[in-house]
């Protein structure tokens, strides 16, 4: 007989519920705090990381008319982004930027005013080692903008601060095959590669009960029965990370297929997550658009697209072999399904409800390299999309690209801390004002009026334990 004990059955899970400090509120049954410290909204944060260091300035080249793009035109030129002939950026109205030629997607969402781009974006502390993938990463979601972290996400933060209704069955979902970092020491996250594959199948058990007694739920009831009194943290999980499952189960995650899979997510608004190039980023966007559509009262999710660390044989769009346009088409497309099919829910707009917030670790050097690619640089292009979003402009101050205007002589200044946008979408957009304790080290917000939405006076968490909240 298989032989299936606890540790067994959170491993073979294939999805975690992330144990923090305390118990955990991830699942589906919470205890509701005491007090609140900031009312919650039933909005959801979609965080989407691109993974390796994006470079801004062929997602969001200076356009013909740009003041910058003579800098631009003598700094690259196997990397460079053209404005007429074959592969020319798209021409954003009113900005003199412009826009690589295989994000017609995101320029239909800019011209709608939905999504926002903003220039001299990224940390804003730098550290000798901010060009090391993993610092900069580890940094930046720890939420500390360059310096040291503490294994504590600015998302775990953000919902033990307020991001949170009393009562709600699946807070925060990270989608990959790791939790992200800005949602790590969480006990409100669950983490899962694909939606689909959220269930346990693999110890010769069947979910439901038998005649025999047999079965994971039965297993796990009468497992829970002797820990109930005594119950670890690590038992209370597994018993946790069930509920999850049987709230999750009947939820048809696969792709729609009028033969194969009838029962199927069917996307609405005719939005098509198919990518040309990684089409598990479309799939999580789509498990995203799903779960905010079963109204689980999912209040933060991330989502990762990786593969932009273009040292050798970036491309370009005049040319035949163009990478970083496989790269910005993925991002493009998907952005633009999920924006397409939340939009058109039966429900309404739920896109009203949702903002996305797109980041990378850091930027590129402004100066190509001798293999067709660009280095790691410092300042970058973030983006804003929504319903709620005030779309079609690109905020921020853009340094400049001459030398005398580059940080250490070769990469994009960084003007806007990155935890001034987020800051912002978490006051106006999650009703949270203790950025403050979200960003510890942070201060002088003030808004860029990039989100809609009600501004409350910014606060630190901590504050409040001083002036007597427990």
């Amino acid at each position: 007989m298989t032989k299936l004990d606890r540790r067994d059955f959170l491993k073979g899970c294939g999805v975690a519920a992330v144990a923090g400090g305390s118990s955990s509120r991830a699942l589906a049954y919470f205890a509701t705090p005491d007090l609140a410290p900031a009312v919650a909204t039933d909005d959801t944060l979609v965080v989407v990381f691109l993974r390796g260091a994006m470079d801004g300035l062929s997602l969001l080249p200076p356009g013909a008319s740009s003041p910058y793009r003579a800098d631009y035109m003598a700094a690259r030129s196997s990397t460079r982004i053209p404005t007429s002939g074959t592969g020319a950026a798209l021409s954003l109205n009113g900005t003199s930027w412009a826009l690589h030629p295989r994000a017609t997607g995101l320029r239909n969402l800019f011209n709608q005013n939905r999504l926002a781009f903003i220039v001299g974006a990224g940390q804003g502390q730098p550290i000798p080692v901010i060009r090391s993938h993993f610092d900069a990463q580890a940094n930046l979601e720890f939420g500390f903008g360059g310096g040291t972290g503490n294994n504590i996400g600015w998302l775990t933060r953000h919902l033990a601060s307020g991001g949170l209704p009393a009562v709600v069955p699946l807070p925060a979902t990270s989608l990959g095959n790791i939790t992200a970092s800005s949602l790590l020491g969480s006990s409100d996250a669950i983490t899962m590669n694909s939606a689909s594959d959220f269930r346990i199948d693999g110890f010769h058990w069947s979910w439901e009960e038998d005649d025999a007694g047999a079965g994971i739920v039965g297993a796990v009831s009468r497992m829970h029965a002797l820990w109930n009194t005594n119950a670890t943290q690590l038992e209370a999980a597994g018993v946790e990370t069930l509920a999850s499952l049987d709230l999750l189960r009947p939820i048809n995650f696969g792709l729609y297929n009028a033969t194969s899979n009838p029962g199927g997510y069917q996307p609405t608004g005719g939005a098509d997550y198919s990518l040309s190039s990684n089409q598990d980023f479309g799939n999580q966007l789509r498990n995203v658009a799903q779960l905010i559509k079963t109204n689980l009262g999912m209040r933060v999710a991330t989502v990762d697209l990786g593969g932009w660390d273009t040292h050798v044989g970036q491309g370009n769009p005049a040319n035949t072999y163009d990478y970083f346009g496989n790269q910005v088409e993925s991002l493009s497309k998907g952005l633009s399904a999920f924006y397409t099919d939340l939009a058109s829910s039966a429900s309404g707009n739920l896109m009203q409800k949702t903002s996305v917030i797109v980041v990378s670790e850091f930027g590129r050097r402004v100066q190509e390299n001798g293999d067709g690619g660009t280095d790691h640089g410092y300042g970058n292009v973030m983006m804003a999309l929504g319903g709620s979003v005030n779309g079609g402009q690109v905020y921020g101050t853009f340094p400049g690209l001459a030398n005398a205007n580059l940080y250490q002589g070769t990469d994009v200044a960084v003007t806007t801390d990155y935890r001034r946008i987020i800051s912002e979408a978490l006051i106006r957009r999650m009703a949270n004002p203790n950025i403050y304790h979200v960003f510890p080290g942070y201060s002088g917000y003030t808004p860029m009026g990039i989100f809609q939405g009600t501004d409350l006076p910014p606060t630190s968490f901590d504050a409040l334990f001083a002036s007597g909240f427990d």
